[in-house]
């Protein structure tokens, strides 16, 4: 094979590897950010579960204040009962005292209701604070996954870039030229293999005559059908 082929086939091959490592280059920070996504998603219901407790916990100390003051009006207006001198100002503050255990009675019942709603709602911030640090921690791990991939890939990203630069210098101008065209005339493949007389790039079959011709001669060929250049390539092992 001749030296300008078997430096357009490696030239092709760095390049092709390059364009593969720059396309998961440009997904990893899409995946990366989608996992920040998902992760901010997760936090975003804890805060919030979490401000719900914090809204409890503080209606909860406002209605035990209120109960306290309530019984503390309570007991005063009990003891104002020995002080009363007629019927009429006794049957008013049995009335007021009936009106404020009724309060008091149904401040207490949501005492008792916002302590039950308190510890299942502190019982479920708690899970879902342990599943968090779970997410976190896997979040952390993924993202440094990425982060270590994405490292690499520009370490062989600029390889194959070094790489190719070094090769196009070997590479006859005119022949190059030639590459260039057919490269961005095929989808980015310019050179492809022949075996059994089939192309690789068309999967058209070419002449026998030039086929035999192929795998003896060492010009630079081109495909009847799609124009990129062939070569011969033995694939029986």
């Amino acid at each position: 094979m001749r030296e300008e082929l078997t430096l357009l086939i490696e030239l092709q091959r760095m390049e092709l590897a390059a364009g593969r490592i720059a396309a998961r280059k440009k997904d990893l920070p899409v995946r990366m950010e989608g996992l920040e996504e998902e992760f901010r998603a997760v936090c975003s219901v804890v805060a919030g579960e979490q401000e719900q407790l914090e809204a409890l916990r503080k209606r909860r100390r406002e209605r035990d204040t209120q109960l306290q003051t309530g019984q503390e009006t309570l007991k005063r207006t009990r003891e104002r009962l020995f002080e009363v001198k007629t019927n009429k100002e006794y049957q008013s503050i049995l009335k007021e005292i009936e009106t404020l255990e009724a309060k008091n009675s149904h401040t207490e019942d949501e005492v008792i209701s916002l302590l039950e709603e308190l510890d299942r709602l502190e019982t479920a911030v708690k899970t879902r604070q342990e599943e968090l640090e779970g997410q976190r921690r896997l979040y952390e791990e993924q993202k440094a996954k990425l982060t270590e991939e994405l490292d690499a890939l520009a370490g062989e990203l600029e390889a194959c870039l070094q790489g190719s630069g070094e090769l196009r210098k070997k590479v006859p101008a005119d022949i190059l030229r030639k590459y260039e065209q057919l490269k961005n005339a095929g989808r980015g493949v310019a050179v492809v293999a022949v075996w059994k007389e089939v192309c690789d790039g068309c999967h058209v079959s070419i002449p026998p005559q030039l086929y035999n011709e192929l795998q003896k001669s060492k010009a630079l060929m081109t495909c009847p059908n799609c124009s990129r250049i062939i070569y011969w390539e033995n694939r029986n092992g």
